[in-house]
């Protein structure tokens, strides 16, 4: 009651505050515009994953590659027995060759396809996920970046939101809060002297995947300057992920910072579809109400 009493003895402070941390907007916030988009855009993700494994697999994992699926599967169901199943669940279990992997590969990008269409997404998430999980075993050493099994917890995360959106929609936030913080963290406990004197980015840009023109000019930007992008990153990284977990507004001050950090990421390096996968993940950090005024 004496809380009650001073909030109504205070209404234009609070009333403030309340317009600085959610805005205008009091009704309760609904992600129906905010799934469909992220699923249609998940879509284009898978299609790069799939398009870019697709063109390599025969050189990699075909019967003349560098570590070919048949001898994989041979060696891993030697070893174990029917418990390879639940060790390395993939399709290719039922079929190794060649045009299994290629079926496999182009089957991912049609139904990525009809995920972006929004042709039965949940059955497209389904299968998408089944079709991509098998190439993560099936491709060893050339599937064991982080962002393949980042792709795979956001399909798996797509596909709960697809059933129960608001579940989804916290689990996609928890994926991005874990993926951004961790990213800081790993960084300091690497004990890597340029991470804590801030000079890494004296060397990142010529000694990171495929340097863009952009890298170039990065590099020859003053010392100081580096040291403090440096700085601002381990904000972004390690600060602005716990407003994930704040109010709306809030929100959008840690979404905008991440898009703004993985775009200068994206302009200076070749990383693949990582980061626009996790500029993707920025799009829960905001409601239907948001996307519709812009």
């Amino acid at each position: 009651e004496r809380a009650y009493a001073f909030t109504a003895a205070h209404r234009p402070a609070f009333y403030r505050i309340s317009l600085l941390l959610w805005g205008k907007d009091h009704e309760p916030p609904r992600y129906d515009l905010v799934s469909s988009l992220f699923l249609r855009l998940l879509g284009l993700i898978y299609l790069s994953a799939f398009v870019s494994f697709a063109v390599q697999a025969q050189g990699l994992i075909g019967s003349h590659g560098i570590q070919p699926l048949a001898e994989f599967v041979n060696n891993v169901a030697a070893r174990f027995g029917p418990e390879r199943f639940y060790l390395a669940p993939m399709v290719f279990w039922l079929n190794d060759s060649d045009a299994s992997i290629a079926a496999v590969c182009w089957a991912g990008v049609g139904l990525s396809l009809l995920l972006v269409v929004n042709v039965l997404p949940r059955l497209m998430l389904f299968l998408l996920f089944a079709l991509y999980l098998s190439l993560v075993y099936a491709g060893q050493t050339f599937m064991t970046y982080q962002w393949d099994l980042f792709l795979l917890e956001m399909g798996f995360a797509a596909l709960l939101m697809s059933f129960a959106t608001m579940p989804g929609i916290l689990l996609l936030r928890w994926l991005l809060f874990r993926f951004m913080f961790m990213s800081g963290v790993v960084k300091l406990l690497s004990l890597d002297p340029s991470w804590w004197d801030l000079s890494a980015l004296s060397y990142h840009f010529f000694t990171q995947p495929l340097p863009t023109t952009i890298a170039w000019h990065a590099a020859q930007l003053p010392a100081g300057f580096l040291k403090f992008a440096t700085g601002t990153m381990f904000v972004v990284e390690l600060v602005l992920p716990f407003l994930i977990f704040a109010p709306r507004r809030l929100r959008f001050v840690a979404a905008f910072g991440f898009l703004l950090l993985e775009s200068l990421i994206f302009l200076t390096g070749n990383y693949n579809w990582f980061n626009l996968q996790t500029m993707l993940l920025c799009l829960p950090l905001f409601d239907d109400a948001a996307l519709r005024s812009i």
